[in-house]
């Protein structure tokens, strides 16, 4: 009896990486897989420590949370998310204003929340109103081209608009001005009154990559106009006492005149700031801001800042999202138009006596 020839072995194919779970994600934090579940759909009930430490490893797991099942189950709810970095600015106070007119022209609830400029909070505020069965989103981030957030919703094929953010990818609907030449322009308006010794006053770029454009644009003024020190200061969105921040680029012989702000808040505060050194805006200093917002014609001296169309920014932002959950398939993105408002923060050089 012959034996059949031995076939040859064929090599183990190996197994696919297996996705992360939410067991990986509680083991890697140190939590019970019941915190994990509370930070994705309860961020608010969780302590903001624990919710750093979990957020931090399902980054570096690549974790998603697994929203796939629990939206096969919709139906549409006429129910639109919206996700901002806070209220106290009435900036965004004024976009909302803007989405919920539109909303309430066509039959839709608007369910809000905020991130506290805190980027990891928003993977969870996200999740919170997936969990509220929200038909599509309109999110302000942090930092648009590399956020986990925007890679999960396309992942998922869920409906979003961002609002203020300008991704350099164009598979993204996205409604903004042009941040760096909004600021570019406010520089310029310094600039041709005779300022040569700028300083731009921003809030964290790690909080808001409006801020950086901003940024990129003040610089891009400076270049143009031959000038090549840019100074800048970074401090926390929410501040309203820079005295301390800016007590080395007001006083001395070495002091700058003009202050370019990546807000209007800042502005507010920076004017705050300068009459607490005994300077006069804009005999001694020059003040500009970014956004636009009421309370800026209303101090005094009035403000001059690149305005935005924040309510109308709203309102185009929730018009792209229908589109999008009706099923538009190419997304879009708008740069509404910025100008300069008519203040008085703004006055040609005076060389001052040092200090």
């Amino acid at each position: 009896m012959t034996s059949e020839p031995s076939r040859p072995s064929l090599p183990l194919q190996p197994s696919p990486p297996s996705k992360p779970t939410m067991r990986d994600v509680a083991r890697k934090s140190g939590v019970s897989i019941a915190t994990v579940s509370r930070v994705i759909n309860f961020p608010g009930d969780v302590p903001a420590k624990t919710a750093e430490i979990v957020n931090t490893a399902m980054r570096y797991l690549n974790y998603r949370p697994n929203i796939n099942g629990r939206r096969l189950k919709m139906t549409q709810t006429r129910t639109v998310g919206v996700l901002v970095p806070t209220l106290a600015n009435p900036v965004f106070a004024t976009s909302v204003q803007g989405i919920e007119q539109e909303a309430n022209a066509e039959g839709l609830t608007v369910l809000l929340t905020s991130s506290n400029y805190d980027p990891d909070r928003e993977m969870g505020a996200v999740s919170a109103l997936l969990n509220n069965r929200v038909d599509g989103l309109i999110l302000t981030l942090a930092d648009a081209d590399n956020n986990p957030v925007v890679d999960l919703l396309l992942a998922e094929k869920i409906p979003f608009v961002l609002l203020f953010n300008q991704p350099a990818r164009s598979d993204i609907a996205a409604i903004s001005v042009d941040n760096a030449q909004s600021a570019f322009d406010i520089t310029n308006a310094m600039i041709a009154k005779g300022h040569r010794s700028l300083a731009m006053v921003a809030g964290r770029f790690e909080s808001s990559d409006r801020s950086r454009q901003r940024y990129d644009g003040f610089c891009r003024a400076l270049r143009d106009a031959g000038i090549k020190t840019p100074h800048l200061v970074q401090v926390g969105f929410g501040e309203t006492d820079l005295k301390a921040y800016l007590r080395d680029l007001l006083c001395g012989p070495e002091a700058v005149t003009g202050l370019v702000c990546s807000t209007d808040m800042l502005a507010i505060a920076a004017i705050d700031a300068c009459r607490s050194y005994g300077l006069s805006v804009p005999d001694d200093v020059s003040v500009g801001g970014i956004d636009g917002i009421s309370v800026g014609g209303l101090i005094t001296p009035k403000l001059c800042s690149a305005v935005q169309p924040t309510q109308e920014m709203g309102r185009q932002a929730l018009a792209f999202l229908r589109g999008l959950i009706k099923g538009q398939a190419n997304p879009q993105s708008l740069l509404l138009p910025h100008h300069l408002s008519d203040g008085e923060s703004i006055g040609p050089f005076r060389r001052r006596s040092s200090t």
